[in-house]
Order: structure tokens, then sequence, then C-alpha cells
């Protein structure tokens, strides 16, 4: 259960390319998405709470998962990929809790669940380009949220974003094994 020094430096480069490579890519989403519809995204709200609190939510996690995996786990190269395998555990149980079958199945919450705001946090201006294309039609009333195709839903706010976090964090781990020099 003890990090060595070398261990410690290797996490710290890793946890500063993570954030360095998800700052990037959420710029790069952004900036193109502007490009593509500038009507739909003239202006965030409020810049704090639709871009630095997510990534600040996101890298934060990152480190934490990261750290407690490399302290608990012998194995590092699974400790390496702890955070995104834990997204990957609980987006599905976000998405199957709230996973209703009368009627068919069918994604049903509340805007204001924590399941639906742990995916609003995790949620990547670079998969949400797919919104411009494929938009994501549904029922927004009432503080109620329940889109009307649960494959496009999974898509977009599941799979996609899953695929992100794995690609960062390899690209992550690739950059921070080659200043290093070191191999887990």
């Amino acid at each position: 259960m003890k990090i060595s020094k070398s261990e410690t430096t290797y996490l710290g480069l890793l946890i500063l390319t993570f954030a360095i490579i998800n700052i990037l890519a959420n710029l790069l989403g952004l900036w193109i998405a502007k490009l593509l519809k500038a009507t739909d995204l003239a202006h965030l709200d409020s810049f704090f709470r639709e871009f630095i609190k997510p990534l600040g939510i996101q890298i934060l996690l990152f480190a934490i998962v990261s750290s407690l995996a490399f302290l608990f786990l012998k194995k590092k190269k699974l400790a390496l990929y702890a955070f995104a395998t834990l997204q990957t555990i609980v987006f599905h149980i976000v998405f199957f809790l709230n996973i209703k079958l009368s009627h068919g199945p069918h994604f049903i919450t509340s805007i204001k669940g924590v399941g639906i705001k742990y995916l609003s946090y995790s949620g990547q201006y670079l998969t949400d380009l797919l919104y411009l294309r494929f938009p994501m039609n549904g029922t927004f009333d009432d503080s109620i949220f329940i889109p009307f195709n649960v494959g496009t839903f999974y898509i977009h706010w599941i799979l996609l974003n899953i695929i992100y976090y794995f690609a960062i964090t390899w690209l992550a781990i690739k950059i921070a094994s080659a200043f290093t020099k070191k191999r887990i």
C-alpha cells in the first residue's frame, strides 16, 4: 500500500497530462460546435458552470480514483484505467436505474436527479458535436427528462463518453510514459 517516489512522479504527470488533454479536447469540441452552429451555442450561460466546473470535477475524480487505485491495486496497469472503468460502471448504473419498462423500455429521470447531474458533469463538448447532426429529442417538461429514443440517448450520454474516457486515459498514459521513460 505504499507508492514509490517514481510512481508518485509518474502519477502526478499522468494526472496533469489527463487534465491538459481533457481541457484541450473540450475546448476543441466547444470551438467546432460554435463554428458549425453558432446560433445554438452563441453564449454559455455561465462559463464556470458549463465548462470549468464539469472539467474540474472530472479531473478531481480522475486524480482521486487513480491515486487510490495506485495505492490499493498491485497491478499498476489496472490502476491506470481505474477511472475509465469506474465511469463505465457508474454510467451504466445511472442508465439502468432510470430505465422504466412500462409501455416499452424508456429512460426517465428528474432534471435535478443525482444520476443525470453526474452524467451531465461527465459529458464532453467533443462528443456533444453529435447533437448537431443527431439531436436528442425528448420531453423536458416539469423537471422531467424523457428522451424519445433510448438507443440514441445511450450512444450520446453513455457509450461515447466511456470511449472518450478510455481514449484520453490511454493517450495520457502514452504521453506520461514517454516523458518519464517508465513503462508500467
